[in-house]
C-alpha cells in the first residue's frame, strides 16, 4: 500500500462530449464563482464558522469515456489522483456514463462520481442495480442549477479527503501496531529486525529498507538486515548494503548518524554519491531515500540509523514523519533491550561455564537450609544427582554432624558476610574422604556453599611431610657422617691431629679444609697434624685443596704436619708439580706429634726466654 500524502485534494474530472459544459463547469468551479451559499453550506456540513477559505479546484475535461479513464491511470501513475468525476450519461459513438464509470473504479475505487443524466436516460433503480449500494455516488440531473454543481464539488471533494484523512491514520496507527507486536513477539534481535523491515516496507508502501546498526568499538555504521519488495530486482543493491560500512558523516546513513535528525526522501542522484550504494539503488529504479537515526542506549546516543527507499519522492508529511519516529523510539528501545539480553545470556554461559569447569560441589542454600541450586563436582556428577538435593533441607543430604555445622556457620555467613571453611571426614565405600567446606552469604538470605573433596589433598599433604621429615633425617646423618669422616682430635691444648681415611673428592677437601680452619681457630692450636695415611690416593684438585688449607692455617700463626705420606702418593704430588714448600712432612703420625710436641716445647721456652728479659 503506498503512503497517500495528498492534502486538499480539489482535482475533478469532468467526462463530456460537449465542449459547452466544459466551460460551464470551469465558469461555476471558478474561484470567482465562489459565493455565500457555498460558505453557507460548508458551515452547515462541517459546524465551521462561515468564512472566506480560499478553495481552488483543479478541473481537468474529457471527452469521451476511454480518454476520462485514462486520465485516471496517469493521475494515479503521477501520485496525483482526482477526488471526484462528473460523467455524462450519454457519450455517442464511446463508453455510455455508466460503463466509463464502472471502468474508472476498478482503477481507482476511491474516487468521488456524480453521474450527469436526463431523467429518460436510467433511472435510480437502473443505475443500483449496476453498480450496487455505493457511497461514492449522487446523481445531477440537467439541466444544472450552479449552486448544485458547486455544493457537490465541495461537499464530495472534501468526502473524499476525509476518508483519505481516516485511511492515512488508519494505516498509520496498523502500522505502529504491527510493529509494536512485531518487537514485542520477537525472541531475537535478527528475527525483530527482519519483521520490523519487512512491516514497515508492506505497511507503509517502501521498496527498500535496510537497518544500519552503530558499532561500538569504532563507532562505523553496519548493515546486516535488509528488506525488499522485489528481491531479485534489488539483488544488487542488498549485496552491496550488506558490505559496506559507513563512519559517522560519511554516506546518507553516516550523515544522518552524526547529525541525530532525518533526513526526507533524499534524492541519491542529486546528492552526488558515487559509491557502490547509491549505483546499485539507481540501477533497481529507487531514488529516493529517507534515513532515520534511532537512539538505542539510555543517554540518547544515536547508534542506529533506519533506511527507507522507494522508487517516487513523497511530499513531507508530518503524520508519516510522526510515525516512522515512533516506529524508530520503539527499534531502539527493541535493539537496546535485546543487546542488553543478549550480553546478559552471554555473560551467564560464561558464568555456567565457568561454573561447571570448577570441580567442587557448589550448593545455594537460604537461611531456612533448603537447597535452592546445585551442581555436583567433576568427579561425583554421576554419583550425585540434582533432584536428590533441590529443595531439599541440608540435614538430609549431609550426614547430621556435618549438616548441624553447616546450618551454624550459615547463618554466621548472612549475619557478618565471612567466609567460613571447615573441613569433615566420611567413610565411603573406596574408603575414607576427606572434605573441606567453604560458605559465603551471597546476601541476607541465600548463601553459597561449595564442597571440595581434599582426599587427595590430604594424601599428597602427608607424603610431603613425611618426605621433608626423611629428608631431614637424612641431612642430619650426613652431617654426622661428615662430622666423622673429618674428624679433628685435640692431642693438647695446642696440638690437634686430623686422620683422613678413604678416597678424597672434591667436596671432602673443602670440609676438609673448613674444619681444620675452625678448629685450630677455635682452640688456638700451636700446631695441626693432617695425617693421610688411610688415603689410597691424590689428584691435583684435592692436592692443591689440601695445600690451600695449609696456607690458611699458617696464616693464622699455626704450623702445619702432614703425616702418612706414602711413596706412590709422593710420587703423584711431584709428577703433579704440587709446591710443597713451607710444609712440613712426616713418615708417620707418631713421628708427627712427636714434631708437633717438640715445636710445641720449643715455641714455650722461647716465650719463656722473652719473658725473662723483660723481666731483666
Amino acid at each position: 500500500m503506498r503512503d497517500p500524502s495528498w492534502r486538499q485534494n480539489r482535482r475533478i474530472l469532468l467526462i463530456d462530449d460537449n465542449e459547452a459544459i466544459h466551460e460551464d463547469f470551469r465558469r461555476i468551479l471558478s474561484r470567482s464563482a465562489e459565493t455565500s451559499t457555498l460558505l453557507t453550506l460548508e458551515s452547515a456540513l462541517f459546524r465551521d464558522p462561515p468564512s472566506r477559505r480560499d478553495v481552488r479546484f483543479e478541473l481537468t475535461c474529457a471527452t469521451q469515456g476511454a480518454e476520462g479513464l485514462e486520465r485516471v491511470k496517469e493521475a494515479l501513475d503521477h501520485g496525483a489522483p482526482y477526488a471526484l468525476v462528473f460523467v455524462d450519461v450519454r457519450m455517442p459513438p464511446g463508453w455510455d456514463g455508466i460503463e466509463t464509470l464502472s471502468r474508472i473504479w476498478k482503477e481507482d475505487a476511491a474516487i468521488q462520481a456524480v453521474i450527469c443524466s436526463a431523467y429518460s436516460d436510467y433511472s435510480w433503480e437502473e443505475i443500483s442495480s449496476r453498480f450496487g449500494r455505493t457511497d461514492n455516488l449522487l446523481i445531477l440531473a440537467k439541466p444544472f442549477d450552479p449552486n448544485e454543481v458547486r455544493q457537490m464539488a465541495f461537499a464530495l471533494t472534501e468526502k473524499w479527503n476525509q476518508r483519505r484523512a481516516l485511511s492515512e491514520a488508519n494505516y498509520k496507527l496498523s502500522a505502529q501496531y504491527t510493529v509494536t507486536k512485531i518487537l514485542v513477539e520477537s525472541t531475537t534481535l535478527p528475527e525483530g529486525i527482519l519483521a520490523l523491515l519487512g512491516a514497515l516496507g508492506e505497511t507503509l508502501g517502501f521498496r527498500f529498507a535496510a537497518l544500519w546498526l552503530g558499532d561500538d568499538e569504532s563507532g562505523a555504521l553496519r548493515c546486516e538486515h535488509t528488506w525488499s519488495a522485489a528481491p531479485d530486482d534489488t539483488a544488487e543493491l542488498e549485496a552491496a548494503t550488506r558490505g559496506s560500512r559507513y563512519a559517522r558523516g560519511a554516506g546518507l546513513p553516516g550523515r544522518a548518524l552524526a547529525q541525530g535528525e532525518p533526513s526526507w526522501f533524499v534524492d541519491l542522484g542529486a546528492e552526488g554519491d558515487d559509491d557502490e550504494r547509491a549505483g546499485a539503488a539507481q540501477r533497481a529504479g529507487l531514488r529516493f531515500a529517507s534515513e532515520l537515526p534511532i537512539a538505542v542506549r539510555a543517554d540518547a546516543q544515536v547508534a542506529a540509523v533506519l533506511e527507507l527507499l522507494d522508487d517516487a519522492p513523497r511530499a513531507p508529511d508530518p503524520g508519516l514523519l510522526d510515525v516512522l519516529l515512533a516506529v524508530a523510539a520503539k527499534a531502539g528501545h527493541f535493539i537496546g533491550s535485546k543487546r542488553v539480553e543478549a550480553a546478559l545470556r552471554r555473560s551467564e554461559a560464561n558464568n555456567r561455564a565457568l561454573l561447571y569447569a570448577i570441580p567442587d560441589t557448589i550448593l545455594r542454600i537460604n537461611a531456612e537450609g533448603i537447597c535452592l541450586d546445585f551442581k555436583a563436582s567433576r568427579e561425583s556428577r554421576l554419583s550425585l544427582r540434582a533432584e536428590d538435593f533441590l529443595e531439599r533441607h541440608i540435614a538430609d543430604v549431609f550426614p547430621a554432624r556435618v549438616a548441624e555445622q553447616i546450618t551454624e556457620l550459615v547463618a554466621r555467613a548472612l549475619a557478618d558476610e565471612a567466609t567460613q571453611v571447615f573441613e569433615y571426614q566420611e567413610q565411603l565405600r573406596d574408603g575414607r574422604h576427606d572434605y573441606e567446606v567453604r560458605i559465603a552469604g551471597s546476601d541476607r538470605a541465600e548463601a553459597v556453599v561449595i564442597v571440595r573433596d581434599i582426599t587427595e589433598r590430604k594424601r599428597a599433604e602427608a607424603e610431603t611431610e613425611a618426605r621433608r621429615a626423611r629428608e631431614e633425617a637424612l641431612r642430619a646423618q650426613n652431617e654426622i657422617l661428615a662430622a666423622l669422616s673429618t674428624p679433628l682430635i685435640p692431642i693438647r691444648d695446642d696440638i690437634v691431629v686430623m686422620p683422613l681415611v678413604g678416597a678424597l673428592d672434591a667436596q671432602r677437601v673443602r670440609r676438609v679444609q673448613e674444619t681444620l680452619v675452625r678448629g685450630v681457630a677455635a682452640r688456638r692450636a700451636h700446631v695441626a697434624i693432617l695425617d693421610i695415611t688411610g688415603v689410597p690416593q691424590i689428584d691435583g684438585q684435592c692436592a692443591d685443596e689440601l695445600l690451600r688449607a695449609a696456607i690458611a692455617v699458617r696464616l693464622l700463626g699455626s704450623e702445619v704436619i702432614i703425616t702418612g705420606l706414602r711413596p706412590d702418593v709422593a710420587r703423584t704430588l711431584v709428577e703433579l708439580g704440587v709446591d710443597m714448600s713451607g710444609i712440613v712432612t712426616q713418615s708417620t703420625l707418631q713421628n708427627g706429634i712427636a714434631s708437633a710436641m717438640e715445636s710445641s716445647r720449643a715455641r714455650g721456652s722461647g716465650g719463656r726466654r722473652r719473658r725473662a728479659r723483660r723481666r731483666r
